[in-house]
């Protein structure tokens, strides 16, 4: 009876199992890397669809045809004409103070004073409105200057660069334009705008050198600027506030079609130290 084994035996035993265990490391490398890839899509998702669903709540309370879209040099043209665009901006409605029932959004043509273009609101109260943009903005100083009236127009077809500013006299129901224009543009349904919003990519702003934006935020995370004025003079680059909306955004467009806006978001993410990449493009429609 043979007590052992040959030299050739344990070198075919070791070679065998040598190959197993590459076979299985590979197997389970493959396996770890799925799992890796399956994780980051799905983070890429949720985040995608957490940005969209947060911009189209906000564009849904746009003042009416206010979005533009705008190039680094400031220059905004109508959303469905822009081709070149980096930046999506819009006139936000004073949604918060609306829903309070602060003011109606209504004016009362008959009972307004149009000669001295003071115009009557029925169920308004702009003193409750102010007190409620205070908590809103955090911001114990906010007042009726910070505050332009759009006329929804015909069909609610408005023009953000025909808006009214509101002499700090106004009261009650009483809105009283300072900058009455002739001809005047009135109509019955009127927007309260209070803050302009932007949205864009770090990397296709940096040349701004915006001094709102940390250094240290990454160049591929988009960004949300809100609380600026633009009919004060202010920008978004220097002014207000700004917020992530999502990291890991390779790219970011937006275009006008028959009133509605079109979002899209392409995202991509390196999986550990393999080099692969994982990508996901999202798009949503705002009416």
């Amino acid at each position: 009876m043979r007590r052992g084994y040959t030299l050739i035996e344990i070198i075919i035993t070791i070679a065998i199992t040598g190959i197993l265990a590459v076979g299985m490391f590979k197997a389970f490398e493959a396996i770890t890397l799925r799992s890796e890839k399956a994780k980051i899509l799905s983070s890429l998702s949720i985040d995608s669809q957490s940005a969209l669903d947060q911009l189209s709540l906000l564009l849904y309370a746009r003042a009416p045809m206010s979005v533009k879209g705008c190039d680094i040099t400031g220059t905004c043209v109508s959303l469905e004409t822009a081709t070149s665009a980096k930046i999506l901006q819009w006139y936000g409605t004073a949604s918060e103070s609306y829903q309070l029932k602060d003011y109606s959004g209504f004016v009362d043509m008959t009972a307004s004073n149009n000669p001295t273009h003071t115009l009557y609101s029925p169920d308004t109260n702009l003193s409750a409105m102010i007190a409620t943009e205070k908590l809103k903005w955090n911001d114990s100083l906010f007042d009726l200057s910070k505050i332009v009236l759009i006329f929804s127009g015909s069909f609610d077809n408005g023009e953000d660069d025909y808006n009214y500013s509101i002499d700090a006299s106004s009261t009650g129901t009483n809105i009283k334009l300072s900058n009455p224009r002739t001809p005047m543009r009135i109509y019955e349904k009127y927007n309260l705008v209070d803050s302009a919003y932007s949205v864009t990519r770090k990397a296709d702003i940096t040349a701004l050198g915006c001094t709102n934006v940390l250094a240290s935020i990454d160049d591929n995370a988009l960004l949300l600027f809100y609380n600026y004025r633009p009919w004060k003079g202010q920008n978004f680059c220097t002014d207000g506030n700004v917020s992530i909306l999502a990291t890991n955004v390779n790219a970011f467009v937006a275009h006008q079609v028959n009133g509605t806006i079109r979002l899209g978001l392409d995202m991509n993410q390196t999986v550990g130290k393999t080099g692969s990449t994982v990508r996901l493009s999202k798009q949503k429609i705002v009416f």
